[in-house]
């Protein structure tokens, strides 16, 4: 082992690579005793501190990479804070035996949806900077509007923050009453607040905003809010490939993985609306 400390602290879930550096510059990590240096090397012959804890043998042993499908609820935070009583996501997702979870995109307070997260912070890191490029699809819940059966005319381009925002389709579909659902999709992730401002500039009030796509992955139409899947196979090369990555042995699902992915595929649970 000869590898960058930042690197290796991620690659094991310990961290992500900013938090380590920031841990770092904090003086929360030690290398043989010694306070760490940004982008110093170690060797499996070093001993390494995080926060007063030995992670040395963890890191001297292969890390098997996860990554899960998590249908997030809209009143989910992507990280609790302290001070602010709103949930985070790791409430509700699987136990790792170290280190966290780590989202690979993004959802903010308010949004729902599809959720990808790993157990590697270098995986989660690179999936997102090629995410970056890739297509996302949403269903959009909005108010009809009172006193006429006209919709607004939706552009396809609108400026949030002074900057332009691109669609590529949007697409009324069903409704009933005073709720209409909407496809909308982008060949980019969308910036936060951008699909809100979309609606607002035609004067439709969005109820509810729904991540259904990002890239080739897709949630899965029987997963509940408030549970994972964890992903194996072809469905965890399409996650690792956004990396650059391939399985290994010690990649995808664990044999006690299995079985709780067995059951959340035989649970069953209202689908959302509009989908």
């Amino acid at each position: 082992m000869d590898e960058r400390l930042h690197k290796l602290l991620a690659q094991h879930g310990i961290g992500s690579r900013r938090q380590v550096e920031d841990w770092i510059r904090e003086g929360r990590v030690l290398v043989n005793g010694a306070p760490a240096e940004i982008g110093q090397r170690v060797r499996s012959t070093d001993r390494i501190v995080v926060d007063g804890r030995d992670v040395t043998k963890r890191l001297a042993g292969e890390q098997a990479t996860r990554v899960i499908l998590y249908h997030k609820p809209s009143g989910e935070m992507l990280r609790a804070r302290v001070g602010d009583d709103r949930a985070g996501v790791e409430a509700r997702l699987p136990s790792l035996r170290s280190g966290r979870w780590v989202p690979v995109n993004a959802l903010g307070f308010g949004e729902e949806g599809l959720l990808v997260l790993t157990s590697d912070g270098t995986l989660a890191a690179a999936a997102a900077r090629a995410g970056s490029s890739l297509g996302v699809e949403y269903r959009v819940r909005v108010l009809r509007p009172r006193g006429t059966d006209e919709w607004p005319k939706m552009p396809t381009e609108i400026d949030v923050e002074g900057e332009p925002v691109t669609f590529s389709s949007i697409e009324r579909l069903d409704g009933a009453g005073t709720n209409f659902w909407f496809k909308v999709a982008a060949d980019t992730p969308l910036p936060r607040g951008a699909i809100r401002a979309l609606f607002d500039g035609v004067g439709l009030k969005v109820s509810r905003t729904l991540l259904l796509r990002w890239g080739t992955v897709a949630l899965p139409r029987d997963l509940p809010r408030g549970r994972s899947r964890e992903l194996s196979g072809p469905e965890l090369d399409v996650v690792l490939g956004l990396a650059g990555r391939t399985r290994t042995r010690a990649s995808g699902a664990r044999k006690s993985g299995s079985r709780a992915t067995a059951r959340a595929k035989r649970s069953t649970g209202r689908r959302s609306g509009g989908r």
